[in-house]
């Protein structure tokens, strides 16, 4: 009990640092309404997309602390619940038992397309928007959607050295199978592990596409459809062995939320408004027994 209330005193100093931290910070900057509505009247993003050829690393540091650590932090902790939750409440293993009852012609044919368009669509789509179309604006969604493949890629690569989680498989499913995670480095290698790296990549990719053009709701719609079809696939193809469900899940929502955030970063840029860069603000911690640090980042 001693050690859980030193625990919940040290995150409660932590924000309430982090609040005064933030509040102290003058030189914080809001923009102005009027300058962003005069961007907007004077400079069409069609006009923008047409004029400057974007590019993968433009943002890219900026982009791949915040995409972790900004507000789609959230989302990753959200998809590490979801499947602590799904795990040890068997849900996994039923959606696994489940597909594999089913008839394995027919989940091919309905499914069998969406792993192949999972393993090769990150690479084909955003390649040939940005590096062959001749077309201005699609190079530049394109180079929006290759960081942001390019960044989930890498996130779920460590996610996945780490995790090491066994796949599930037809014949030897069991509860036990779906918690099975071996923490550390390299146990499993990077082929099995949490989450789903055709969900995660899959996702950020589309939702980076949807985010730098959220002015076309279709757009947005179709890109939406896409990452669930690709998770989808994922959990019911293939007799169920590809992922867990709470692979699927979690490797959807931080995909998306990585896509999401770098799309909308780029999209500020189309549209004229100012970029606020992050404050990042460390000071040292002493609390009784309680010694360490405080990492603030502001957004």
């Amino acid at each position: 009990m001693k050690k859980v209330l030193t625990t919940f005193k040290t995150v409660l100093l932590s924000l309430v640092f982090t609040t005064v931290a933030y509040a102290a910070d003058t030189s914080a900057e809001f923009p102005d309404s009027m300058s962003v509505a005069d961007a907007h009247a004077e400079t069409s993003t069609a006009v923008i997309d047409s004029a400057q050829k974007l590019s993968p690393f433009d943002h890219l540091g900026h982009n791949m602390l915040l995409s972790a650590f900004g507000w789609p932090l959230g989302f990753h902790m959200l998809g590490g619940a979801l499947t602590y939750k799904f795990s040890m409440e068997n849900n996994d293993l039923m959606v696994a038992r489940f597909a594999a009852r089913q008839d394995q012609l027919a989940y091919s044919i309905a499914f069998g397309p969406g792993m192949m368009m999972g393993t090769f669509f990150p690479i084909l789509v955003p390649g040939y928007m940005y590096f062959i179309s001749d077309n201005r604006a699609l190079n530049n969604t394109g180079a929006v959607a290759v960081q942001a493949t390019a960044v989930a890629f890498l996130y779920n690569n460590i996610l996945k050295a780490i995790s090491a989680r066994e796949h599930p498989d037809a014949e030897l499913n069991s509860g036990e199978r779906s918690r099975d995670f071996k923490w550390g480095f390299f146990r499993r290698g990077v082929f099995y592990g949490w989450p789903s790296g055709h969900s995660m990549t899959n996702a950020a990719m589309a939702m980076s596409i949807a985010s730098y053009n959220r002015d076309k709701p279709l757009v947005v719609a179709g890109c939406a459809l896409y990452a669930g079809y690709i998770a989808t696939s994922m959990v019911l193809g293939a007799k169920g062995e590809a992922h867990w469900f709470s692979d699927a899940v979690a490797g959807t929502l931080m995909g998306a939320s990585i896509g999401w955030y770098i799309g909308s970063v780029f999209y500020k840029d189309k549209v004229g408004e100012k970029q606020t860069p992050p404050r990042v603000t460390i000071a040292p911690l002493f609390y009784d027994d309680t010694k360490g640090a405080v990492l603030g980042v502001r957004i």
